[in-house]
């Protein structure tokens, strides 16, 4: 039995008028790693605030079980100085004081920054190296708590598996808020649903809290089905007694034993009727099922078997980005195009509209290829528009039957009846986001181009938005690193990587089965790299080096040199 660390009884808070949630009550466990999910605008992150200290509930109490308990918070947008990454660690050691547990040097081996990176202005660091910064210096302290807010974002492949790994290895307890699935599904074993009203507890990781949900879905259905057919049975027993009892107290007459008969038939009906009306209001609610999108109709599917090809393709700019790729798209094909952030994904999408010209090799774009295209930044957007004129815009004619299916194609992509008169121009990322994919699943493109379609989309769009690309008949190139969406929508994965473009024609699957065969083949043959003796020598060498340098000013003759020797050895040892 895990032993809890914090305690939060009845949390209530708002803005003004605007109720954010109620009720919110749970418990977190020592060495605990849990996901904090629900749609947007429900909370989460103002609930990770409030836990961190950082904001105050207007209701209920947050008990810490454990005393004493460090707790750190890291946010979806951390805020830095411009300073060198060194100098962010080293002042954050300095404020800890004493509840410091590990030191600059510690935290850049650990979080494996180059030496190059160490003296880098965070202003010129990528985003995943700014998650990993941010990470490093709330680990400095070795919290008992981790509180994490979508640490995911701006991680490539990668990085994303590094993150797995760290979170895993963590000794702490960690809750974290994060839209990838595949993420929660590999390092969560609980899941806390926040509603407005309620926090209700999934034992397992997402796929199992999914299946819980269906499950308890399918048992509520099954309870409403149940109670509407006894329903309907009663409603069918007092129709017929009461016809019954017309035709009695029509033929009785005068004749007091059938008057009496028609009493009975009469009173056992308004028995009935009591009952269904107690039944009506007291029985269970129709559960609402998901929504399931259906573009059947809208797509157009005229073009030639072959849509794209590539031979011996190459791009460069002040530095080679591929070489040789080899590649077909193929009419249908829903092709995941993955690789490390920089790796010249979006530039090769860019290829394929004929914005960048390859440096060698052979592009191919069929003549009969309509492309459609989602970037990153939505500019195709028209922020005059409402939801349902931009929408509407898309379609060559707009028949009140179609008008009538964009509309519930709107509601299934969880537009609100209310939201269809917004002006695009005041919508979130997230929902311009919706309105620029439904626009082109419902456009008369045959070769759709997405970058990153999943970006800034709660779990339940994400959901929403992979049903519409699995019913899709067209044909599909997307760049993202949701490794949910790539395994239930891709055919087909295209990796780069390393300078160069290899497809997996099996998918997601084949790619991951591959590379964890490479990687467990590259331990095998470097298994024997350091013997326990040799880890052991270097790791005193590297306590004594760390002794040295924390003697030393950086102004010291030789500082840098002794510097460049520790993190080789921190290198070597990782």
């Amino acid at each position: 039995m895990l032993e809890a660390i914090l305690r939060v009884n009845s949390l209530a808070k708002s803005y003004g008028i605007h109720d954010v949630f109620s009720d919110v009550s749970f418990f977190l466990y020592m060495g605990e790693k849990a996901a904090l999910v629900g749609p947007n605008g429900v909370g989460k992150s103002t609930l990770l605030r409030i836990l961190a200290g950082e904001e105050t509930a207007d209701a209920g109490t947050i008990t810490w079980l454990r005393e004493p308990l460090t707790c750190q918070y890291v946010p979806q947008m951390p805020k830095f100085d411009d300073a060198p990454l060194w100098d962010i660690l080293t002042d954050e050691v300095q404020r800890l004081g004493v509840l410091a547990k590990g030191t600059p040097r510690e935290a850049v081996s650990r979080f494996g920054f180059t030496e190059k990176e160490v003296y880098m202005p965070v202003s010129q660091l990528s985003g995943g190296q700014r998650t990993r910064l941010v990470l490093a210096k709330a680990w400095l302290c070795r919290p008992d708590l981790l509180l994490l807010d979508e640490p995911t974002n701006h991680l490539d492949i990668d990085g994303l598996r590094w993150l797995e790994e760290f979170i895993l290895t963590y000794e702490g307890s960690v809750l974290i808020v994060s839209h990838d699935r595949a993420f929660l599904d590999n390092v969560v074993s609980r899941v806390l649903e926040l509603s407005p009203r309620r926090i209700t507890e999934y034992r397992g990781n997402y796929t199992a809290y999914r299946e819980a949900k269906e499950k308890l879905f399918q048992s509520q259905m099954a309870r409403y089905q149940a109670e509407q057919k006894q329903i309907s049975k009663l409603e069918a027993a007092i129709e017929k007694q009461m016809r019954q009892f017309h035709r009695s107290h029509q033929a009785a007459g005068q004749h007091d034993f059938y008057r009496s008969k028609a009493k009975k038939l009469a009173k056992s009906a308004k028995a009935k009727m009591k009952r269904l009306e107690k039944m009506k209001q007291t029985g269970a609610a129709k559960p609402k099922a998901e929504q399931h999108i259906s573009l059947q109709g809208f797509e157009s599917t005229d073009s030639g078997w072959r849509l794209i090809l590539a031979e011996d393709l190459g791009k460069a700019y002040d530095k080679v980005l591929f070489r040789k790729a080899n590649f077909a798209v193929l009419r249908g094909d829903k092709v995941g195009l993955i690789g490390p952030n920089g790796a010249g994904k979006t530039t090769l999408l860019r290829m394929f509209l004929g914005e960048e010209q390859p440096t060698e090799g052979y592009l191919w774009i069929s003549p009969s290829a309509s492309i459609g295209y989602l970037s990153q930044e939505m500019e195709e957007l028209t922020g005059s528009h409402t939801v349902l004129e931009e929408v509407l815009s898309c379609l060559p004619v707009q028949t009140w039957q179609e008008i009538t299916r964009v509309r519930t194609l709107l509601a299934k992509m969880l537009f609100r009846q209310a939201d269809l008169e917004k002006p695009i121009s005041v919508l979130s990322v997230g929902e311009k986001k919706r309105v620029a994919v439904l626009k082109l699943l419902l456009s008369s493109c045959n070769l759709l181009l997405l970058d990153e379609p999943t970006d800034h989309l709660d779990l339940q769009s994400r959901e929403r938005l992979e049903d519409a690309l699995t019913d899709y008949a067209g044909t599909l190139v997307l760049v993202s690193h949701d490794r949910y969406l790539l395994r239930k929508v891709c055919n087909k994965i295209l990796v780069l990587e390393d300078r160069r473009l290899v497809s997996y024609a099996a998918g997601l699957a084949e790619y991951e089965e591959r590379t964890a065969k490479g990687k467990a083949e590259t331990a095998n043959t470097r298994g024997g790299d350091l013997t326990r003796e040799e880890r052991l020598l270097l790791e005193t060498k590297l306590a004594q080096l760390s002794a040295d340098l924390a003697m030393m000013s950086k102004d010291d003759p030789g500082y840098f040199e002794l510097e460049r020797t520790f993190l080789e050895l921190a290198r070597r040892l990782r």
